[in-house]
């Protein structure tokens, strides 16, 4: 009997410790002014009040998912600050050259100079469009 009370107590212990902020999906498009999509980066939400971050991989089409703790979990609920990162390979670098289309502007890709701003709901669809401008 005692052991079985150590038991559940462990258990007990063990499920009601995560420090794991709950998280809402969130997805969407990043594009420039004249609706062109970013292409081929990385976008990044960041919460000062859970101190969380979340990250997810732009797409051709400039598609996003976002991941907190894996892949595609979505972000904490609430305000975040933006950035977005474009990777841009120079010519004759790979054996393959990718369309980037458009450049995204180095201010986006700081928090301290990046002017994208978003909140995520708890109760609602997060699906957000975020438009880069010069």
């Amino acid at each position: 009997m005692r052991h079985w009370i150590l038991t559940v107590l462990i258990v007990s212990a063990v499920g009601c410790s995560s420090d794991q902020v709950s998280t809402y999906p969130v997805s969407g498009r990043v594009v420039f002014e004249n609706g062109n999509p970013v292409r081929h980066g990385t976008i990044e939400f960041t919460s000062a009040e859970h101190g969380t971050t979340a990250t997810g991989r732009i797409d051709h089409d400039g598609r996003f998912m976002l991941g907190t703790y894996t892949a595609n979990d979505g972000a904490a609920a609430g305000d975040h600050n933006a950035i977005v990162v474009q990777m841009i390979v120079a010519d004759g670098a790979f054996e393959h050259t990718i369309d980037h289309g458009d450049a995204v502007p180095a201010k986006y890709a700081a928090y301290e100079n990046s002017p994208l701003k978003v909140s995520v709901n708890s109760d609602e669809e997060n699906v957000v469009t975020l438009t880069i401008g010069q």
